[in-house]
């Protein structure tokens, strides 16, 4: 089953009401063709378009994304292969998350700021890769930039939301992310992670709480084999 554990650890570039999603109920930009009724109309009974600033649209998203420390909330999660799974996150930025994922799903993804470790609870395995080189790193970043850390491919509006696509500026990580932001508030909604074969991995975040007292405890996972060494 691909998930997000699996998407992270393949070096992938990472990532409103927040409802469980369900992928009929993404929308699609349509592009309408001009007939020749529509070419009839009068400039003046044509509705204006509203103008889209990219450059201060990227710039809300970044002082948003900045303006996060801590936070909690649920999660839902759908994979390339209608794979839904729901859970719980804790945030501390910069750089500490923690995704607990409900039953039956066997995964705990935690990032103690340098590390992101991702447990199986069913083979007992943690494996762990540098923060640095994953998706994450984007958005727990003391500072984002995204301009700066990624390759902007679209700043947009989809679906209702502001969606900025971004692919990894270094090389080191394959595939691409784009990020959902509420047009009121910049408010993170969503984001969907494009792997390299075009499967895309949908995480939406919902009933967060920000500014809340998180643990700090939650940020450590051990490895199977230091746990048995304590037990000796």
């Amino acid at each position: 089953m691909f998930n997000f554990a699996n998407w992270i650890l393949s070096g992938a570039v990472l990532t409103s009401p927040f409802m469980a999603l369900d992928t009929a109920q993404v929308e699609t930009p349509v592009v309408e063709t001009e007939t020749a009724a529509s070419a009839e109309v009068a400039p003046a009974e044509v509705a204006p378009v509203e103008a889209f600033n990219r450059t201060e649209a990227l710039a809300r998203a970044n002082a948003s994304l900045n303006a996060i420390d801590t936070a909690r909330g649920q999660f839902s999660q759908l994979d390339p292969n209608n794979h839904f799974s729901t859970g719980t996150f804790y945030l501390n930025r910069p750089g500490r998350l923690r995704f607990e994922y409900d039953a039956p799903v066997p995964l705990l993804i935690v990032s103690d700021g340098t590390t992101l470790a991702i447990e199986d609870t069913d083979l007992e395995t943690v494996d762990r890769v540098p923060l640095v080189s994953t998706p994450l790193n984007l958005i727990l970043r003391r500072n984002t930039d995204l301009a700066e850390h990624a390759d902007i491919i679209s700043i947009e509006r989809k679906a209702g939301y502001v969606a900025i696509r971004v692919a990894d500026k270094s090389g080191e990580a394959e595939g691409e992310l784009e990020l959902f932001f509420d047009p009121e508030d910049y408010t993170l909604a969503r984001w969907e992670a494009i792997d390299m074969m075009g499967g895309i991995t949908t995480v939406q975040l919902n009933d967060i709480e920000l500014g809340v007292s998180v643990d700090p405890r939650l940020f450590r996972i051990e490895d199977p084999e230091d746990e048995d060494d304590r037990r000796r």
